[in-house]
């Protein structure tokens, strides 16, 4: 199979958690664009979360909020914001439980509360911290995805009462946070779309990433590439597995692909 466009997960795919993208992999990146080849970033972050690694190597078409949010050429082209009175559900459920909540609007992100060890847990790795949001942020804004600060078990609770979200668990099972989206959208819908606009099917593509986000659009393009650090139930959707993150993975699968 010729194929003509590649997409990028950015945690655990090209950027090894709590490091920095790895010369090799930059190198391998500039390749494929060298040759003609899409490259796409394919990230359940925010745009101003992946900003930095856009930046550094230079691409223009990126998928956010694990596909709800879609540039092409940066600009862009699918938009898909949760429903106000969805949000309202999901608001009411998580006082009555206690559980803070992060709003991802388009340019900034607010939490319930700043003082929640969950909330402190799940940024103390990065750079960004979230302001206090006010009451009647979620209605001001349009928020596309939220991160959910609670238990694994107690995730049940949200996804038997709002079947509209979809509650995702972050890679590091230990972690106490969850990625809330659209149970009508994943990273496969920013892929149609972005496949539709540059005229290429599916079965074209090739898609890398670890993580439970990624299942649906590992299995969506031609030839979807696990991590050899994803867990075993992503690797299981997978037609082929390559190296980790920390062993430039993404190169040594563009190199067996023959890619590069």
């Amino acid at each position: 199979m010729s194929y003509k466009a590649v997409f990028l997960d950015i945690d655990g795919t090209i950027l090894p958690h709590g490091k920095q993208i790895a010369r090799e992999t930059k190198e391998a990146i500039a390749r494929l664009k060298e040759k003609g080849m899409h490259v796409v970033i394919a990230t359940g972050r925010a745009p101003y979360f992946a900003q930095p690694v856009i930046a550094d190597l230079g691409i223009d078409s990126m998928i956010f909020f694990n596909g709800s949010y879609a540039l092409h050429e940066k600009k862009v082209i699918h938009e898909t914001p949760i429903d106000k009175k969805v949000l309202e559900k999901l608001h009411t459920k998580t006082k009555e439980h206690q559980h803070p909540l992060t709003y991802l609007a388009g340019t900034e992100f607010r939490a319930t509360t700043l003082e929640h060890p969950y909330v402190i847990e799940a940024f103390s790795q990065d750079p960004w911290k979230p302001e206090l949001a006010s009451h009647t942020f979620w209605q001001e804004q349009h928020i596309y995805q939220l991160f959910l600060h609670c238990e694994a078990e107690e995730e049940r609770l949200y996804q038997k009462y709002i079947p509209e979200l979809d509650f995702r668990r972050w890679s590091q099972s230990t972690m106490r946070t969850c990625d809330v989206n659209l149970s009508t959208g994943t990273k496969a819908t920013g892929i149609e779309k972005i496949l539709e606009r540059i005229g290429i099917a599916p079965d074209e593509a090739v898609a890398f990433g670890d993580g439970l986000n990624d299942i649906e659009m590992l299995t969506m393009v031609g030839m979807g590439v696990a991590m050899g650090n994803a867990a075993p139930e992503v690797q299981a959707y997978a037609n082929m597995v390559t190296k980790t993150a920390e062993e430039h993975g993404v190169k040594y699968g563009l190199e067996k692909l023959g890619l590069l």
